[in-house]
């Protein structure tokens, strides 16, 4: 019986995504809805979804490209490279977190991202890939 139910459900949800828009407003109108009103509202849902969906986007690239920095100040660390370390010592130096800090070969993945915190992560990231280049 659930998969009768299940395809008579389809079929109807198929028929009002093919159906052309002014039959739907019409059935609507005749079931004493306000057409202006739900226009309205279906309008502002759309804005604030695109807009909720634009920043889900923004805040993954900013944590990927995160993600990437500190992936290479800790080869950088590793691999004892000159540059990108003294940019990540000048990073620490800028916070004045010099004491906290002190030692580069134990920092954390979260350490680092307090310290890059707040910096613009484009400009960091051409730095780093100028330097590792």
């Amino acid at each position: 019986m659930s998969n009768l139910k299940n395809k008579i459900d389809n079929s109807i949800l198929e028929f009002y995504l093919n159906v052309d828009i002014s039959i739907i407003k019409d059935s609507l109108k005749e079931e004493g809805c306000d057409i202006d009103i739900l226009d309205k509202k279906i309008s502002q849902f759309s804005k604030r979804l695109k807009f909720n969906s634009k920043a889900i986007i923004a805040k993954e690239k900013t944590e990927n490209l995160m993600e990437l920095i500190i992936e290479k100040f800790q080869d950088a660390i590793e691999m004892n490279i000159d540059k990108p370390i003294a940019a990540l010592k000048r990073l620490i130096e800028e916070k004045e977190l010099s004491v906290q800090f002190r030692n580069l070969e134990k920092l954390s993945e979260d350490e680092i991202k307090e310290i890059i915190k707040g910096k613009n992560l484009v400009d960091l990231m051409d730095e780093l890939d100028d330097e590792t280049n």
